[in-house]
């Protein structure tokens, strides 16, 4: 079956949209450097119609304020299939991106804020920020090995004196307390196992948890100190905590983040 026509500029929205999973108009339109608003519209528009894209948007009265999401949609996911991508875990799970939680939903849509701030970080040439979100851990080969962690997103500080790496894992107070600690329990493990080192060459990145809430935040910071007891609390193992308001509201490179 042939698909439906589109331009580069969509094709552009549709690669986005695989890294991302949820954006809104405005955060496409930030990302694309695009003037117009309407432009961007008519290609939402027609990327809908043509079943490139799933819309979500709310006519009621309060919501209707808020930017319209898009998420993959039936042809956008044979698009990527026509890249290569058939076999690709991190493809598999857009075919029910149709069906997420709105708290999943916000988490997408919060991280692409995070790397939206990045990249305005990087246009002022004093820092520069490289990252890669879970579509790119699947596809870079260097990360493959990463691939059945849970980090949202791995990134990188390169300054004239500084070279530090991170990975942000982001914590949803939907998710039962032992699924946290068991996510937790995680990085102190892959801290152990020397994988980072071995496929990186670089010394383990600081580990940086963003809490849904204070309350989260207070149990997460808790809980982290408890297992680095048990672990004879290693030296080279730094975990950071920070609530998701304060990242919004200072960004993710603030002095914000709290040790256990």
């Amino acid at each position: 079956m042939t698909l439906p026509k589109i331009t580069n500029k969509q094709i552009e929205i549709l690669n986005l949209i695989y890294t991302y999973r949820f954006l809104n108009r405005i955060q496409i339109q930030t990302f694309l450097n695009h003037k117009y608003h309407k432009r961007i519209n008519d290609w939402l528009k027609d990327l809908t119609q043509k079943e490139y894209l799933g819309r979500i948007y709310s006519n009621k009265l309060g919501e209707n304020t808020k930017p319209a999401i898009y998420y993959a949609g039936a042809n956008a996911i044979k698009y990527y299939k026509s890249l290569g991508q058939d076999n690709d875990k991190y493809l598999k799970k857009l075919y029910r991106d149709n069906e997420r939680s709105q708290g999943f939903i916000d988490e997408q849509i919060f991280l692409a804020n995070i790397c939206l701030s990045l990249l305005a970080i990087n246009a002022k040439g004093e820092i520069n920020y490289i990252f890669e979100t879970a579509a790119g851990v699947t596809s870079n080969q260097q990360y493959k090995f990463m691939e059945d962690l849970s980090q949202q997103l791995i990134f990188t500080k390169k300054t004239k004196t500084e070279f530090k790496q991170f990975i942000l894992v982001i914590l949803d107070s939907a998710q039962p307390k032992y699924m946290i600690k068991k996510k937790m329990k995680t990085y102190i493990e892959f801290f152990f196992s020397n994988e980072w080192e071995e496929n990186t060459g670089q010394p383990f990145p600081t580990i940086l948890f963003a809490c849904q809430t204070l309350g989260l935040m207070i149990y997460a910071k808790r809980t982290m100190k408890w297992l680095l007891d048990d672990n004879q609390e290693p030296e080279d193992f730094d975990a950071w905590f920070a609530t998701n308001d304060n990242i919004r509201e200072q960004g993710i490179g603030a002095e914000i983040w709290e040790t256990p």
